[in-house]
């Protein structure tokens, strides 16, 4: 019988350590690792390109803007390159600077499509614009992500690096998806604010579309969906949470957008499977300052692609982007 109980207690240790230093950095791994989206990767991938709505399109020149700077640039902390394309305002002596951040599993081709918005509203005489590749994306460096933990670094990195080389002071941020909780979080992480603040950096608007609103319950119903029991993704939270410097319960919209209280337009859909419109709602439910606009039916990030939302969807943009 003590034999027996020996062994058992060694093999309840060894399950311990396997949960412990398996089972847990192998959940937390499915958070911040993922591909990086090449443009190479994209553009071999003709499902991928229709998906990205793009057609032929390849650069800001392909909807009409030419004279666009393609710009390699560094993180804030940790020598990443980052690149982004920036295009100048048709007026002359334009300060603020209309961000357009994409989310996971993607890059700035994902976006290039707004420029059709962009130029079809007349949005290019009243701001500049400007693309970025995020960490991990595109023409940037191969990195690990935390759910738009170190996106709102790169977005603070490349508002710092517009005013050095442009003069940009004020920046409107819109971001998709993850995209969207990294520019709300920008705007919010103490640290961040800090930096913004020394630099002499303001935003004044979010534009935040399909966004991922709160990274907890999202990740939760996620796992629960793939069949992780809740005891597994309340420890690999824990250890997630150190990654994100213990921040990770104020990275959700109840707090983000309640924190600045700067106007925000939120573009969503009760179609959307990867961020659920009820998580949301709950998030901005009772915000003042958010202005929220529901479309029917619609997968993630393909609100404006639905040929039926492609006008409302634009004049909901243009008419935020042009309210004092």
């Amino acid at each position: 019988m003590k034999k027996f109980l020996k062994v058992l207690a060694v093999i309840i240790v060894l399950l311990v350590l396997a949960f412990y230093f398996l089972v847990v950095p192998k959940t937390v791994s499915m958070i911040t690792d993922y591909d990086r989206y090449t443009f190479d990767f994209v553009l071999s991938d003709t499902a991928m390109v229709a998906d990205y709505a793009i057609g032929t399109n390849r650069n800001p020149a392909d909807y009409g803007f030419p004279d666009y700077d393609e710009l390699d640039y560094q993180t804030l902390t940790d020598g990443l390159k980052l690149n982004g394309w920036y295009i100048p305002s048709s007026s002359p002596e334009v300060s603020k600077t209309l961000m357009i951040n994409h989310g996971r599993t993607s890059n700035r081709l994902k976006t290039l499509k707004y420029l059709e918005l962009v130029k079809d509203k007349g949005l290019d005489s009243l701001y500049n614009i400007f693309i970025p590749d995020l960490r991990n994306s595109g023409k940037s460096d191969e990195a690990k992500t935390a759910l738009g933990y170190e996106f709102a670094e790169d977005i603070t990195a490349s508002m710092k690096m517009l005013k050095d080389r442009y003069a940009q002071e004020e920046f409107v941020l819109w971001g998709f998806s993850m995209g969207a909780m990294a520019s709300a979080t920008a705007v919010n992480r103490p640290d961040l604010v800090e930096y913004q603040q020394k630099e002499g950096l303001k935003v004044d608007k979010l534009i935040l579309a399909s966004p991922l609103s709160n990274i907890r319950e999202t990740t939760r119903l996620a796992g629960a969906d793939m069949g992780i029991p809740d005891f597994i993704f309340n420890q690999s939270w824990k250890k997630f949470d150190k990654v994100v410097d213990g921040w990770s319960d104020n990275m959700k919209f109840s707090y983000l957008l309640s924190n600045t209280k700067l106007p925000a337009l939120v573009l969503y859909s009760d179609g959307d499977a990867m961020t659920p419109s009820t998580v949301l709602e709950a998030e901005i439910e009772g915000l003042y300052n958010v202005y929220p606009v529901l479309f029917k039916d619609a997968d993630h990030v393909q609100l404006y692609t639905r040929p039926e939302y492609k006008d409302r969807y634009a004049d909901k943009v243009s008419d935020f982007l042009r309210m004092d």
